[in-house]
């Protein structure tokens, strides 16, 4: 294993971590074939659909779902991600290269979003030894798409229309282990439970962490049910009287009483924007699709390509064996009906 680079202490009190330079370098400069590898290995599990009735057979699900990510993963327009595709086929990695037109099809599908809602917490798996502390937030990802909002506050201006992706993520690899997408104005507070419960079904969590936004008795509750500490920010009118919720009053007393302990961990919360910053500085803050279905897909691929990224940097950085056929069924079960 590599061993573990100790913080740095700056003159102004602030704590650096130094760069594993022939880590980082491995992986950067091995990252493309990689991820081709990793992406075809954990597509082709998704196994073909039926042809019903007469007519043209259906597209190989595993295939078009790869041909999506690498369209995210390059950046480019599906017209000019079509010579890449021709490109992996010569590598083996396709039977053949689709038309643009159809991955604009397929990502127009409802039902892919289900299927890539798995692949994204199945492909957190491999560093499941690695993470047990988590942290919550929301980003959105800006449209081309244009609404007008009858208000006076905006003056009738034109805004776009966004999507919002909430996330959790392990603090230590930054993987993302459970996502909700969603339209721009639904709350962050709503999609908590959610998050907690999925990534509890495949990681064993020690603590939660999440802003004041998701501030409540319920949801540390949720947390506690779980086997996990929540340091979850308390609002400036909370109070400690717990009305109903033992943990709520547990925290309470932790952060008023010993607050700088508390802090200590409640400040790896940040790791969740450097989720978002990654996603977003080499994938884009902006969807090129224009309707709901594929705009809530495209933000999908997003975090899957994401989460292959972190795989590839820990299989550097970590020893991590990158190995998706071990639990086959288990992402079969996920996606079929």
């Amino acid at each position: 294993m590599p061993e573990t680079i100790e913080p740095v202490q700056e003159k102004g009190g602030r704590l650096t971590y130094s760069q594993d330079w022939p880590a980082y370098n491995g992986a950067q400069t091995n990252e493309k074939l990689l991820f081709l590898r990793l992406l075809r290995e954990l597509t082709a599990q998704i196994p073909e659909q039926e042809r019903i009735g007469a007519g043209r057979p259906p597209a190989n699900l595993g295939e078009m779902i790869f041909a999506c990510c690498v369209k995210t993963y390059l950046g480019f327009s599906s017209r000019r991600t079509e010579s890449d595709l021709k490109l992996v086929q010569e590598l083996g990695y396709l039977s053949h290269a689709p038309h643009f037109n159809t991955i604009l099809k397929y990502l127009n599908k409802p039902e892919l979003k289900a299927v890539l809602t798995s692949l994204v917490e199945f492909s957190a798996m491999p560093l499941k030894q690695l993470e047990d502390s988590f942290a919550v937030d929301s980003t959105g990802f800006s449209s081309s798409v244009f609404s007008r909002w009858y208000s006076a506050r905006n003056n009738h201006e034109d805004r776009r229309l966004y999507k919002k992706a909430h996330v959790m993520c392990g603090v230590k690899t930054n993987v993302i282990t459970s996502i909700e997408v969603t339209d721009g104005n639904v709350s962050d507070f709503d999609m908590f439970p959610n998050l907690v419960d999925s990534t509890a079904k495949r990681f064993e969590m020690r603590e939660v962490l999440a802003d004041k936004g998701y501030s409540s008795r319920e949801n540390m509750t949720i947390v506690g049910d779980h086997g996990a500490i929540p340091y979850i920010m308390f609002k400036k009118n909370a109070i400690q009287k717990p009305m109903g919720s033992p943990m709520w009053k547990a925290m309470f007393q932790l952060f008023s009483q010993h607050n700088e302990e508390f802090n200590e961990h409640y400040h790896m919360r940040s790791n969740v924007e450097s989720v978002f910053s990654m996603m977003k500085r080499k994938q884009g803050t902006n969807l090129r699709s224009r309707n709901d279905i594929a705009q809530y897909n495209e933000i999908l691929c997003k975090a899957l390509v994401h989460n292959i990224c972190v795989l590839i940097q820990e299989m550097f950085e970590s020893d991590v064996h990158i190995d998706f056929g071990i639990a086959e069924d288990e992402l079969m079960c996920k996606i079929l009906p």
